[in-house]
């Protein structure tokens, strides 16, 4: 990561002790900046970060009916489905999609909507489109109307394919990946962390893994993490969300209001968002906790959703 997004993340990691940094420029453009970041220079930033997920109980409940008089029309079966359910799904799925083979000189490209009090459009919807060439050495966006594309030489774009070819040789046996993956957590001071819980940071990190290759990581190796996630305790799911284009969706999140979305229908990533729980606003030693969050408890507070995401042949393609 950058200077900013570092910073901006020791700044959300903390939440009301009192030893936060400033938050002075951090949060309005660092998370902006970080998904342009994330979108343009996506292997770069993929490795840091593992996941997670558990168990919530479910079961299916059906009204009974008695007696010998007319019965009573049944009122519909309640579902709760656990994670774990929901994850298995998400595994079954990712194993029947077809893997994708890129060609050399492909590119990934990204329709994107982004919104919340934090973002650096304030509220409403703002849509961007951005291509990353699977190599390592450009990048485009398009901006007011007009491709522009970043060229990368040298280290940068050295670790950015060393950083792609990571992700796309995780391995694909769930207990090897979930022992990697708290390998990682466990090398990383607590005071580094994202998130000071064992299992949080693994959540997150797990998630991050499938979020940051969505078209090229192969079929196998995303079922993997979907089933390492399944087995971190204490993942909770919400089936009643939509993302930042409106759209069903399930909320996977462990605490600390970091939310990754999936679709309800082929269980792939679409969306990351946080969520004011009352306790997660960055406060600074100057100026106390960020005056967005006074806002209800449930607020979404920034979301980045993926409207399309897939492999061309060229910046511009879509």
């Amino acid at each position: 990561m950058n200077a900013v997004e570092d910073r901006l993340a020791e700044a959300m990691r903390r939440t009301a002790e009192g030893q936060e940094p400033p938050l002075d420029g951090l949060v309005s453009g660092g998370l902006a900046r970080g998904r342009r970041r994330r979108l343009r220079n996506r292997a770069s930033i993929a490795a840091c970060a593992v996941t997670a997920a558990a168990v919530a109980a479910g079961a299916v409940v059906v009204a009974g009916t008695g007696g010998n008089g007319p019965v009573p029309p049944r009122p519909p079966a309640v579902q709760l489905v656990s994670a774990a359910q929901v994850l298995g799904k998400a595994a079954q799925a990712a194993e029947a999609r077809p893997p994708v083979t890129p060609r050399p000189g492909q590119w990934w490209y990204t329709k994107a909507v982004e919104m919340g009090p934090t973002a650096e459009h304030g509220p409403k919807p703002h849509y961007s489109q951005d291509w990353i060439k699977l190599d390592g050495t450009q990048d485009a966006s398009l901006l007011n109307g007009k491709l522009v594309i970043y060229h990368h030489t040298g280290e940068g774009a050295k670790n950015s394919k060393a950083e792609t070819d990571r992700l796309m040789s995780l391995p694909s046996d769930p207990s090897k990946l979930r022992a990697l993956v708290y390998k990682e957590v466990d090398a990383t001071p607590a005071r580094d962390r994202m998130v000071k819980d064992r299992d949080g940071q693994a959540f997150r990190d797990a998630a991050q893994m499938l979020w940051d290759a969505p078209v090229t990581m192969p079929p196998a190796t995303q079922a993997a993490l979907y089933r390492v996630l399944a087995a971190i305790p204490g993942v909770k799911i919400d089936r009643n969300v939509k993302d930042g284009a409106g759209r069903p969706a399930i909320a996977l999140s462990h605490g600390f209001g970091e939310q990754f979305l999936l679709d309800p229908a082929t269980y792939q990533m679409v969306a990351q968002r946080t969520v004011n729980t009352g306790r997660n606003a960055p406060i600074s030693a100057t100026k106390g906790n960020d005056p967005r969050y006074n806002v209800p408890v449930g607020t979404v507070m920034y979301s980045l959703t993926r409207v399309v995401t897939k492999l061309v042949d060229q910046a511009g393609q879509r």
